[in-house]
């Protein structure tokens, strides 16, 4: 299983993507592990990185994490 950083950035520049609460789905042997770029916390599971390329993920910690 892969683990990506994220980048975080300030909240201010989020425009017209799509801001989303952390989920962690199921994890598969296939599947990527998306960590906030702060806390290294796991906030997203996916299958594939193209369903987040117009999400901003906010993490618990309060940093919006995007790819």
């Amino acid at each position: 299983m892969l683990s990506v950083p994220m980048r975080t950035f300030p909240g201010l520049f989020v425009g017209r993507r799509t801001v989303v609460p952390p989920t962690a789905a199921p994890q598969d042997a296939d599947s990527i592990r998306f960590v906030c770029g702060a806390c290294d916390d796991l906030i997203f599971t996916a299958k594939d990185r193209a369903v987040l390329s117009d999400l901003v993920v906010k993490c618990r910690c309060g940093e919006f994490n995007q790819l």
